[in-house]
Protein backbone atom coordinates (compact mmCIF):
# COMPACT_ATOMS: atom_id res chain seq x y z
CA UNK A 1 0.00 0.00 0.00
CA UNK A 2 3.00 2.67 1.16
CA UNK A 3 5.04 1.69 -1.87
CA UNK A 4 1.16 2.41 -4.09
CA UNK A 5 1.14 5.52 -2.85
CA UNK A 6 4.55 6.47 -3.14
CA UNK A 7 4.18 5.64 -6.82
CA UNK A 8 1.20 8.06 -7.32
CA UNK A 9 3.35 10.80 -5.70
CA UNK A 10 5.67 10.55 -7.83
CA UNK A 11 3.60 10.34 -10.57
CA UNK A 12 1.78 13.58 -9.50
CA UNK A 13 5.52 15.33 -8.74
CA UNK A 14 6.81 14.01 -12.47
CA UNK A 15 3.69 15.34 -13.92
CA UNK A 16 3.39 18.45 -12.05
CA UNK A 17 7.60 19.53 -13.15
CA UNK A 18 6.86 18.50 -16.85
CA UNK A 19 4.18 21.01 -16.79
CA UNK A 20 6.29 23.68 -14.79
CA UNK A 21 9.20 23.16 -17.44
CA UNK A 22 6.84 23.19 -20.53
CA UNK A 23 5.49 26.87 -19.25
CA UNK A 24 9.20 27.63 -18.46
CA UNK A 25 10.54 26.91 -21.70
CA UNK A 26 7.67 28.93 -23.56
CA UNK A 27 8.89 30.40 -26.67
CA UNK A 28 7.82 33.06 -28.79
CA UNK A 29 9.10 33.11 -32.12
CA UNK A 30 9.26 36.72 -33.35
CA UNK A 31 10.28 38.27 -36.68
CA UNK A 32 12.49 41.73 -36.96
CA UNK A 33 13.30 43.65 -40.11
CA UNK A 34 16.58 42.59 -41.69
CA UNK A 35 19.78 45.61 -41.94
CA UNK A 36 17.24 48.30 -40.08
CA UNK A 37 19.80 49.86 -37.74
CA UNK A 38 19.79 50.79 -35.07
CA UNK A 39 16.38 49.52 -34.64
CA UNK A 40 17.39 45.65 -35.84
CA UNK A 41 20.13 44.81 -37.19
CA UNK A 42 23.37 42.41 -37.13
CA UNK A 43 26.60 43.50 -35.38
CA UNK A 44 29.54 41.14 -35.51
CA UNK A 45 27.27 37.89 -36.63
CA UNK A 46 25.13 39.22 -32.77
CA UNK A 47 21.48 40.44 -33.56
CA UNK A 48 21.11 43.75 -32.20
CA UNK A 49 19.23 46.75 -32.15
CA UNK A 50 16.94 49.08 -29.82
CA UNK A 51 13.62 47.11 -31.10
CA UNK A 52 15.75 43.30 -30.57
CA UNK A 53 16.58 44.79 -26.73
CA UNK A 54 13.28 46.05 -26.34
CA UNK A 55 11.57 42.47 -27.34
CA UNK A 56 14.42 40.19 -25.06
CA UNK A 57 13.10 42.72 -22.10
CA UNK A 58 9.61 42.05 -22.59
CA UNK A 59 10.25 38.28 -22.58
CA UNK A 60 12.09 38.69 -19.10
CA UNK A 61 8.82 40.30 -17.95
CA UNK A 62 6.49 38.37 -18.87
CA UNK A 63 8.34 34.67 -18.22
CA UNK A 64 9.01 33.71 -21.93
CA UNK A 65 11.93 33.02 -24.19
CA UNK A 66 12.21 35.31 -26.98
CA UNK A 67 13.61 33.79 -30.41
CA UNK A 68 14.23 36.57 -32.70
CA UNK A 69 15.02 36.30 -36.33
CA UNK A 70 15.64 38.69 -39.08
CA UNK A 71 14.03 39.29 -42.54
CA UNK A 72 13.33 41.39 -45.27
CA UNK A 73 10.48 43.60 -44.97
CA UNK A 74 8.07 41.82 -47.06
CA UNK A 75 9.30 38.45 -46.13
CA UNK A 76 8.41 39.62 -42.76
CA UNK A 77 4.88 40.69 -43.40
CA UNK A 78 3.65 37.54 -45.33
CA UNK A 79 5.43 35.16 -42.69
CA UNK A 80 3.28 37.54 -40.07
CA UNK A 81 -0.15 36.79 -42.21
CA UNK A 82 0.21 33.25 -42.78
CA UNK A 83 0.78 32.56 -38.91
CA UNK A 84 5.00 31.43 -39.78
CA UNK A 85 5.94 33.49 -37.08
CA UNK A 86 3.95 34.29 -33.50
CA UNK A 87 5.06 38.15 -33.56
CA UNK A 88 7.00 40.63 -36.07
CA UNK A 89 8.53 44.17 -35.07
CA UNK A 90 7.94 46.87 -36.12
CA UNK A 91 4.76 47.40 -37.75
CA UNK A 92 2.67 51.04 -38.18
CA UNK A 93 -0.69 50.48 -38.02
CA UNK A 94 -2.90 50.04 -41.13
CA UNK A 95 -6.50 48.41 -42.13
CA UNK A 96 -5.50 46.33 -44.06
CA UNK A 97 -2.77 44.53 -41.83
CA UNK A 98 -4.98 44.97 -38.84
CA UNK A 99 -6.61 41.83 -40.76
CA UNK A 100 -3.57 39.68 -40.00
CA UNK A 101 -2.15 41.24 -37.03
CA UNK A 102 -2.95 42.50 -33.45
CA UNK A 103 -0.94 45.02 -32.43
CA UNK A 104 0.62 45.63 -28.75
CA UNK A 105 -1.12 49.55 -29.11
CA UNK A 106 -0.33 50.62 -25.45
CA UNK A 107 2.71 51.93 -26.29
CA UNK A 108 5.29 51.94 -29.55
CA UNK A 109 8.06 50.00 -29.62
CA UNK A 110 9.41 52.57 -31.36
CA UNK A 111 8.33 56.19 -32.48
CA UNK A 112 9.70 58.81 -35.06
CA UNK A 113 9.73 61.12 -37.40
CA UNK A 114 10.11 60.76 -40.81
CA UNK A 115 11.85 62.98 -43.26
CA UNK A 116 12.91 64.16 -47.30
CA UNK A 117 16.54 64.01 -47.82
CA UNK A 118 18.29 65.53 -50.32
CA UNK A 119 22.15 66.04 -51.54
CA UNK A 120 23.75 69.50 -50.01
CA UNK A 121 23.20 72.06 -52.75
CA UNK A 122 20.09 70.42 -54.25
CA UNK A 123 17.83 71.53 -51.77
CA UNK A 124 13.54 72.01 -52.35
CA UNK A 125 10.48 73.55 -50.62
CA UNK A 126 8.52 71.24 -49.17
CA UNK A 127 5.08 71.91 -47.79
CA UNK A 128 2.73 69.18 -48.92
CA UNK A 129 3.00 66.16 -51.16
CA UNK A 130 1.36 68.22 -53.91
CA UNK A 131 5.26 69.25 -53.79
CA UNK A 132 6.85 66.22 -54.56
CA UNK A 133 4.89 65.99 -57.82
CA UNK A 134 7.68 65.49 -60.82
CA UNK A 135 10.57 64.47 -58.40
CA UNK A 136 11.85 61.48 -58.61
CA UNK A 137 11.46 59.70 -55.25
CA UNK A 138 13.73 57.00 -52.75
CA UNK A 139 11.09 54.48 -50.79
CA UNK A 140 11.81 51.82 -49.28
CA UNK A 141 9.26 48.33 -50.38
CA UNK A 142 6.23 47.99 -48.61
CA UNK A 143 6.61 51.14 -46.65
CA UNK A 144 3.46 53.16 -45.74
CA UNK A 145 4.48 56.57 -45.24
CA UNK A 146 0.93 58.42 -44.79
CA UNK A 147 -2.56 58.48 -46.33
CA UNK A 148 -2.11 61.45 -48.30
CA UNK A 149 1.59 60.19 -49.41
CA UNK A 150 0.49 56.53 -50.01
CA UNK A 151 -2.99 57.26 -52.34
CA UNK A 152 -0.41 60.11 -54.32
CA UNK A 153 1.70 56.86 -55.07
CA UNK A 154 -0.83 54.29 -55.59
CA UNK A 155 -2.34 56.59 -58.09
CA UNK A 156 0.88 57.10 -59.99
CA UNK A 157 1.25 61.15 -59.21
CA UNK A 158 4.07 60.43 -57.22
CA UNK A 159 7.40 58.63 -59.17
CA UNK A 160 9.11 56.31 -57.25
CA UNK A 161 11.62 54.28 -56.86
CA UNK A 162 11.69 51.29 -54.45
CA UNK A 163 15.04 50.41 -52.20
CA UNK A 164 15.43 47.53 -50.23
CA UNK A 165 16.43 49.38 -47.06
CA UNK A 166 17.46 52.73 -46.06
CA UNK A 167 21.49 52.54 -46.82
CA UNK A 168 20.08 51.81 -50.83
CA UNK A 169 17.97 54.77 -50.64
CA UNK A 170 21.07 56.69 -49.13
CA UNK A 171 23.21 55.05 -52.17
CA UNK A 172 20.49 55.88 -54.82
CA UNK A 173 20.62 60.01 -53.77
CA UNK A 174 24.64 59.69 -54.09
CA UNK A 175 24.39 57.94 -57.33
CA UNK A 176 21.88 60.95 -58.72
CA UNK A 177 19.34 57.82 -59.37
CA UNK A 178 16.60 59.76 -56.63
CA UNK A 179 16.30 63.09 -56.21
CA UNK A 180 15.34 62.66 -52.94
CA UNK A 181 14.19 59.55 -50.52
CA UNK A 182 12.32 58.62 -47.42
CA UNK A 183 13.99 57.78 -43.96
CA UNK A 184 13.36 57.25 -40.65
CA UNK A 185 15.66 60.27 -38.95
CA UNK A 186 17.27 57.89 -36.60
CA UNK A 187 17.86 55.04 -39.27
CA UNK A 188 19.24 58.01 -41.59
CA UNK A 189 21.18 59.49 -38.94
CA UNK A 190 23.18 55.97 -38.12
CA UNK A 191 23.85 55.27 -41.80
CA UNK A 192 25.22 58.37 -42.88
CA UNK A 193 27.23 58.27 -40.17
CA UNK A 194 28.69 55.05 -41.05
CA UNK A 195 28.75 55.32 -44.59
CA UNK A 196 30.55 58.77 -43.76
CA UNK A 197 27.74 60.33 -45.91
CA UNK A 198 26.73 63.03 -43.04
CA UNK A 199 28.27 66.55 -45.13
CA UNK A 200 26.93 64.62 -48.55
CA UNK A 201 23.29 64.74 -47.55
CA UNK A 202 20.89 66.99 -45.51
CA UNK A 203 17.31 66.60 -44.61
CA UNK A 204 14.31 69.04 -45.30
CA UNK A 205 13.14 70.86 -42.18
CA UNK A 206 9.50 69.82 -42.18
CA UNK A 207 8.86 65.79 -41.47
CA UNK A 208 6.85 64.20 -44.30
CA UNK A 209 5.29 62.55 -41.21
CA UNK A 210 5.62 60.97 -37.65
CA UNK A 211 4.58 57.54 -37.49
CA UNK A 212 4.20 54.78 -34.29
CA UNK A 213 5.40 51.11 -35.14
CA UNK A 214 4.56 48.37 -32.83
CA UNK A 215 4.98 44.84 -32.01
CA UNK A 216 2.35 42.95 -33.37
CA UNK A 217 1.07 38.96 -32.78
CA UNK A 218 -0.06 37.11 -35.76
CA UNK A 219 -3.70 36.34 -35.73
CA UNK A 220 -2.90 32.37 -37.32
CA UNK A 221 0.01 31.28 -35.25
CA UNK A 222 -1.02 28.31 -33.29
CA UNK A 223 1.75 28.33 -30.80
CA UNK A 224 -0.54 30.90 -28.00
CA UNK A 225 -4.24 29.66 -27.90
CA UNK A 226 -4.77 32.62 -25.33
CA UNK A 227 -3.71 35.52 -27.65
CA UNK A 228 -5.75 38.07 -25.61
CA UNK A 229 -4.00 37.27 -21.99
CA UNK A 230 -0.38 37.62 -24.39
CA UNK A 231 -1.73 40.75 -25.92
CA UNK A 232 -2.43 42.35 -21.97
CA UNK A 233 0.98 41.28 -20.98
CA UNK A 234 3.00 42.12 -23.38
CA UNK A 235 0.98 45.89 -23.10
CA UNK A 236 1.53 46.28 -19.77
CA UNK A 237 5.64 45.15 -20.12
CA UNK A 238 5.72 47.92 -22.66
CA UNK A 239 3.63 50.69 -20.31
CA UNK A 240 6.49 49.80 -17.42
CA UNK A 241 9.25 49.95 -19.52
CA UNK A 242 8.51 53.45 -20.62
CA UNK A 243 7.43 54.19 -16.88
CA UNK A 244 10.65 52.90 -15.06
CA UNK A 245 12.66 54.61 -17.80
CA UNK A 246 14.14 51.28 -19.30
CA UNK A 247 12.80 51.81 -22.74
CA UNK A 248 14.39 55.19 -22.90
CA UNK A 249 17.70 53.59 -21.74
CA UNK A 250 17.98 50.70 -24.35
CA UNK A 251 17.27 54.01 -26.84
CA UNK A 252 20.18 55.80 -25.72
CA UNK A 253 22.39 53.07 -25.63
CA UNK A 254 22.12 53.33 -29.77
CA UNK A 255 21.60 56.86 -30.67
CA UNK A 256 24.17 58.55 -27.99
Amino acid sequence: MLKQVINSLLIILLAGTATTSLSQTKTLNVLGMKNYPPFSFEDKGKMVGIDNDVMLEIGKRIGLDIKIEYRPWKRLLADLQYGDTDAAFALFFTEERNNFALYAKAEPIHGGLFYLYVKKGAEFNFDSVSDLKGKKLGLQLAFSVSDEFDNAANSKELNILNAFSNVNNIELLLADRVDAFIGHELVTGYNLRKMEAVNQVTKLPLPISEKKAYLALSRESKTFKDKKSLLNKINQALVDMKEDGTHQKIVSKYVN
